[in-house]
């Protein structure tokens, strides 16, 4: 007898998890479901992001691609544990996308027949996505945990509170302890006694020391107890390997003398056949520098620039000054590219050297009618 004779149905069911999606060729023989093949894929970040429908759609649709070659040609029955797909052939509406319209009808070149199974029942499956206990987390011990937790008077208050948790007694070790779970998510979480909640924090978050939100989630994903997203937090943000190794960013100290605003004050009266100033600040020490000037032309401005603050300071990289004529001239233009240095006209008053051009001129004039010294 061929073994293809001995089947009475095929099945295909397949499951999805947060990363994966699931499926298992099962077989009835003598009444008892036997699984052929079992199959499991990754998801790709996009597809991460689909709606649970779609998820469970997309996990149907790679489980019968896989397993085409055994159910070409053969009637079988198509289980998964999201109620809402088995009505995906009879609903009058049309699919919401065209993702959807390519699942459903590739599925339907080969069955039409998906019948819903609950999670506890579809154990085979089931446990393609969901770790045993002792596969949550690495550098703990469930059955110190479990023995913690028989010790713990907070522990017959999950019993009895109204938390939104799903709790159930796992075996573990040699089966003579049991653990106290939350089985509402997609894997059962241990619920943490207050002495275990800082070794729970510190095998996770100690590996690699994410982020307060990034620890949040792994943490909570894996283990429950009073208060654990407030706790979490506040334990990860004042880690101290954190604090010292999270450098959000680098602060690039200026160079002295690198950048200047120049401007010129004056008419003053007359001193050494001078009525003008070129005044010149350094924008990180705000050290300011007045030079004496007979007219305001270009050529003038370039020559005491060049003889005075390059002479004793070296060529700045960057000049702030306003629009004037002398400074935006060609000539002006011409001597910052020969210099290798950039201009950066403002129509905009400068504060720093604004304040030093207009504060000079009135210095100057109460100083030239003081005592001849101070002249």
């Amino acid at each position: 007898m061929r073994p293809w004779q001995m089947l009475q149905c095929i099945v295909p069911t397949a499951l999805t998890s947060d990363t994966a999606v699931d499926g298992v060729l099962e077989q009835l023989i003598e009444g008892r479901w036997q699984p052929l093949v079992f199959f499991s894929k990754h998801l790709r970040p996009p597809k991460l992001k689909y709606s649970a429908f779609d998820r469970e759609l997309l996990a149907l649709y790679l489980a019968i691609r896989h397993f085409r070659y055994f159910l070409e040609g053969r009637p079988f029955t198509a289980f998964t544990d999201h109620k809402l797909l088995t009505f995906a052939f009879t609903k009058v509406s049309d699919p919401w996308s065209a993702c959807q319209q390519q699942h459903l009808s590739y599925i339907s070149e080969y069955t039409m027949d998906i019948q819903h199974v609950s999670g506890k029942d579809n154990v085979v499956a089931d446990a393609l996505s969901r770790p045993a206990i002792q596969a949550l987390s690495q550098g703990v011990d469930y059955a110190a945990l479990a023995e913690a937790q028989q010790g713990d008077a907070e522990m017959p208050s999950f019993r009895t509170a109204v938390l939104g948790l799903q709790l159930q007694d796992f075996l573990v070790g040699l089966g003579e302890k049991t653990l106290l779970c939350d089985v509402a998510t997609s894997q059962p979480r241990p619920i943490v006694p207050a002495a275990w909640q800082w070794q729970v924090f510190n095998s996770i978050h100690g590996l690699v020391h994410p982020s307060i939100r990034t620890t949040v989630r792994l943490v909570s994903s894996k283990f429950a107890w009073h208060g654990l997203c407030k706790q979490v937090s506040k334990w990860t943000g004042t880690c101290t390997q954190c604090q010292t190794a999270n450098v959000q960013r680098h602060t690039k100290a200026p160079r002295t003398f690198d950048h200047i605003h120049v401007d010129i004050g004056g008419p003053l009266p007359v001193s050494q056949g001078a009525r003008y100033l070129l005044t010149m600040v350094d924008r990180f020490t705000r050290l300011p520098e007045a030079v004496l000037l007979t007219d305001t032309s270009a050529d003038s401005c370039a020559r005491v620039l060049i003889a005075t603050w390059g002479a004793c300071f070296g060529v700045p990289a960057n000049i702030t000054s306003n629009r004037g004529a002398q400074f935006i001239s060609s000539l002006w233009s011409a001597v910052a590219s020969l210099l290798g240095t950039q201009l950066t006209p403002h129509n905009c008053l400068r504060p720093t050297v604004e304040q030093t051009s207009g504060t000079l001129p009135p210095l100057l004039e109460v100083s030239s009618h003081g005592p001849p010294e101070r002249t």
